[in-house]
């Protein structure tokens, strides 16, 4: 039974076990194994192992013409961008060609303060007053809200917060706060939003 193969339940047999580790570890300090075997095959010692190296072959010369040709590129490509301005911080790309001047004279550059400049809101022609409605009464509620002064919903109806609005608006202005918008009112609120 102790030879049946298929018993798992077997214990293996080791006695060779020390004569075989104690032959792989004499090989492995260069002394000669005390029984030379002809069947074993050690394919873990160091000595039977020999590492081979590759040799890594020279470029040829179809690489080396393609990288020379692919940094030759990349190094036209980034001129051409650096020429049109690309890498500057400047919002306008830079002429290429110097700027001369005539001897003995210098350049006079002369600039305009500019204002802002606020869109015109068009004021009514005729006087207004609570009650009114169209299109003139909306031209007014535009042009008070332009003028800062709040007049509610723009809605064509002089109501009572257009009112309120004329008034304060009257008041601010040195005006008689009545609420009506007539000829006075609208030339100081012409001048206001212009």
């Amino acid at each position: 039974m102790a030879d049946d193969p298929d018993n798992w339940f077997d214990e293996p047999d080791v006695s060779d076990a020390w004569e075989a580790r104690s032959e792989r570890l004499a090989r492995s300090r260069g002394a000669a194994p005390a029984e030379p075997d002809a069947d074993s095959d050690d394919w873990l010692s160091p000595a039977a192992a020999k590492p081979t190296l590759r040799k890594r072959s020279a470029p040829n010369r179809r690489q080396v013409a393609l990288a020379g040709a692919a940094v030759l590129a990349l190094a036209l490509l980034l001129g051409i961008l650096a020429a049109a301005g690309v890498f500057s911080s400047s919002s306008k790309p830079t002429s290429l060609a110097p700027t001369t001047t005539p001897s003995g004279t210098t350049p006079t550059v002369t600039t305009t303060p500019t204002t802002p400049v606020k869109p015109k809101v068009p004021v009514p022609t005729s006087g207004l007053k609570p009650g009114d409605k169209g299109a003139s009464v909306k031209q007014l509620q535009r042009a008070l809200k332009s003028a800062g002064y709040t007049v509610g919903k723009i809605d064509g109806s002089y109501g009572p917060s257009t009112e309120s609005a004329v008034k304060q608006f009257q008041q601010a202005h040195g005006l008689t706060a009545d609420g009506i918008a007539g000829s006075k009112t609208l030339g100081a609120l012409r001048s206001a939003v212009s």
